[in-house]
Order: structure tokens, then sequence, then C-alpha cells
């Protein structure tokens, strides 16, 4: 049995301006750095083994919190950072996470975004081929144990569509995950993944959400 924790990188100036910044490497803000710190004492006690990243800084400023608590020098993957937003990088997007702009504006969004990143980026097959690629490698390193690995919402989204589909999306195009949430797959020897928790960021303080 594999317990893989799964932790976005804390906020950033851009991620609170709703700017897009997949590959752009932006740091935390002050209150990105306070998340991390939190997210690593509820992971204190977690008995991971070992701590995933990408290679992006908001997501190494993350580990490394985390990682001084739970005792190991994070492991940085390339293959881990965000997708490249091509001509939509440093834009501003309409955060839909908070679902107050509607279906179809949402679907609206997710084909111009698809049509720019065909054009100037990363399509979003090769963002799931490149994560799963080190994903496997993460699952291959470790059959047993419990795991972080902390990168960005689009990243973890293609790991959560390639085990449960739509199943947890709630009519969503994408899975939606805060800013140092914390969900949780369980994957037996088998290879069946149970979601055991999805964006849990219950361990932030009210000033830090």
């Amino acid at each position: 049995m594999r317990d893989l924790l799964l932790v976005r990188h804390g906020t950033t100036d851009w991620v609170d301006q709703q700017i897009l910044h997949g590959i752009t490497d932006i740091p935390l803000n002050k209150k990105g750095e306070a998340q991390a710190e939190e997210t690593a004492q509820a992971l204190k006690n977690s008995g991971a083994q070992k701590i995933y990243t990408s290679s992006l800084t908001r997501c190494v400023q993350t580990a490394q919190a985390i990682g001084k608590e739970i005792g190991f020098k994070p492991i940085l993957m390339d293959s881990l950072v965000e997708i490249n937003f091509g001509w939509l990088e440093g834009k501003h997007y309409r955060d839909h996470d908070k679902g107050e702009y509607g279906k179809l504006v949402e679907f609206y969004d997710e084909r111009i975004h698809h049509l720019i990143r065909m054009l100037s980026g990363e399509p979003k097959r090769n963002l799931k081929k490149r994560v799963l690629i080190g994903w496997n490698s993460i699952l291959a390193d470790n059959p047993k144990g419990t795991v972080i690995v902390v990168a960005h919402s689009g990243v973890f989204s293609s790991i959560l569509f390639h085990y449960f589909g739509k199943t947890f999306l709630n009519g969503d195009s994408y899975y939606h995950l805060n800013p140092c949430s914390i969900t949780e797959i369980h994957i037996n020897d088998s290879g069946q993944a149970d979601l055991i928790r999805l964006s849990d960021h219950s361990h932030l303080s009210e000033e830090n959400l």
C-alpha cells in the first residue's frame, strides 16, 4: 500500500491577482510562506519517507518548508512543472474556483485556453504524458510507504483524471485545488487507487486561507 500526499504550492502574488504563471518562475509571497509553514506542521508526523517537488521556485520553497519538518531534502523533478500557457503567461484569468462566473463562461475560457496552448504553449495531452512519466517513476521508487509530492494544480489535475476521470469533479472541467491544500491518494499493491481527501486546507489558519 502506498499513501501519496499531493500538496499544491503556497500562494504567490500572481495567484492572488489571478494571473496565469504556468512555467513563469514566481516565488511564494508572505502569505504563501506562512501557508507552507502551516502545511509543514500538518505533515510533520505523516511518516513520509520521501518528498518530491516541481523544480519551479514556488514549489521548491513549499517543499523545503515541509522537508525541514519531516527530515528529508526535496527531490526536484522537471516532469512535475506546471503546464506552459504560452501567450497566456502573465495574463489575467477568471478564477472559476469560486463559481462566480457560471458554467458557460468556464467552458468558453477552457476552449480559448486550449486553443492558445495548442498554438503557443503545451497541449494538455503533452502535459499528461510528461507528468505521468514522472509520477510512474515515483511509484516505481516507492513500492510501499508514504510519499509527499509538491506540485501545481494542473499537474495534480492530470494525475487525478488518470485515476478517477470526472468522478469527483461535480460538473467542473478540471480539479480545483487550493494553495497548500492536501490531496491524499491510497494505491494498493494491485495498482487500484482510492481518493481519501481532495483539496483539504483545514490545516490552514483563517488568515492564511
